[in-house]
């Protein structure tokens, strides 16, 4: 191997080579459904795929060369771009169709359906970004050569017996979760402040690498890191929604002076384009609401989470498997150079 890896545990190498290998399969198994587009719901998975593949990348990417995973991070990041730009218009075109369905005066719908309409062109061409970013990622030879260095790893680790545990993979996983909560946390002083957009954004993407993060090393807990899996999924998706009326607030302008561009372009005046806007202000309004309803429901669902304590019980719960995968061996504890015990502050 022409570059040294950087020193690592081999246990959590061989984790980590079995945890990318089965995301890389989550992504690659989707490939041909993209293609196809015949179904929205492959884009979805695929983009999920991508992202989870990535968010591993950063907790392994001791076990690899530096050259070789910036390779991989990048074409895999080209594949996310791609994919997050048709996933989200596919959720705005099925969200304007069940608006529709809600409508039945005539003067509401004519703004709606043309929002449709410019939302299905810009999805296809979005879809000829999508063909063409994967064929570039599969002319590129990533994806072969991320399947064969698993797999040679998978192999080496079995020759060599490496143990399927060790203390320092629970060091790891009680690091890197922790680092994720303290990242979504710092948001907290923002969840009462609405109009900060921007942070609140920001939390939700942090929920998400922590969500992404638990998820991979929830093998190690025996199945006492599902709930709080899905206490950190409800917070993603809460403050998923309510960034997702925040876009609607925001691109809804946009599209309304486009429109009037083009009719005046067209027709010589922006008349006809004021047909248009019955329909459009009444998706605001109603984009406003369920973003204030939403808002007030993550509200008393954070003040829940505090009650109960649920972070600082994932604190403890990744602090304590950590000290009792020490303790299970003859190494001192010093080699756990974690948090203090909060029983001791």
């Amino acid at each position: 191997m022409a570059e040294k890896e950087r020193h690592c545990d081999e246990s959590f190498c061989l984790f980590g080579a079995q945890v990318l290998q089965k995301r890389l399969q989550a992504l690659t198994r989707e490939i041909a459904g993209v293609r196809e587009a015949k179904d929205l719901e492959y884009v979805h998975r695929m983009r999920v795929a991508s992202r989870r593949l990535r968010s591993a990348f950063s907790i392994f990417e001791p076990c690899f060369p530096v050259a070789q995973m910036g390779r991989w991070n990048r074409r895999i990041k080209r594949i996310t771009r791609a994919l997050g730009a048709a996933r989200d218009t596919d959720v705005q075109i099925a969200f304007v169709e069940e608006f529709l369905s809600r409508i039945e005066g005539q003067r509401e719908r004519r703004g709606v359906e043309r929002l449709s309409l410019r939302l299905r062109q810009r999805r296809q061409a979005l879809q000829a970004n999508v063909i063409e970013t994967l064929d570039r990622l599969e002319s590129s030879g990533v994806l072969r050569d991320m399947e064969e260095t698993l797999l040679q790893r998978l192999v080496e680790a079995r020759v060599n017996q490496t143990p399927e545990t060790s203390p320092w993979m629970y060091r790891r996983a009680c690091e890197m979760i922790t680092l994720r909560l303290e990242e979504m946390l710092a948001y907290e002083v923002y969840i009462h402040q609405p109009e900060h957009i921007t942070q609140l954004h920001s939390m939700r993407i942090a929920a998400k690498r922590l969500r992404y993060t638990m998820e991979i090393f929830e093998p190690l807990y025996n199945g006492e890191m599902k709930k709080h899996i899905q206490v950190v999924k409800t917070v993603q998706e809460m403050l998923g929604d309510i960034h997702d009326a925040d876009v609607w607030a925001e691109q809804l302008p946009v599209f309304i002076a486009e429109e009037r561009a083009r009719t005046r372009e067209y027709c010589g005046s922006e008349a006809p384009a004021r047909r248009l806007l019955p329909g459009l202000e009444a998706l605001r309004a109603d984009r406003q609401a369920f973003r204030q309803q939403r808002y007030k429901e993550f509200l008393s669902y954070w003040k829940d989470l505090g009650r109960d304590d649920v972070w600082g019980t994932l604190r403890t719960l990744v602090l304590e498997r950590a000290r009792e995968a020490v303790r299970e061996t003859s190494l001192p504890e010093a080699v756990l150079e974690l948090a203090p015990d909060p029983a001791s502050d």
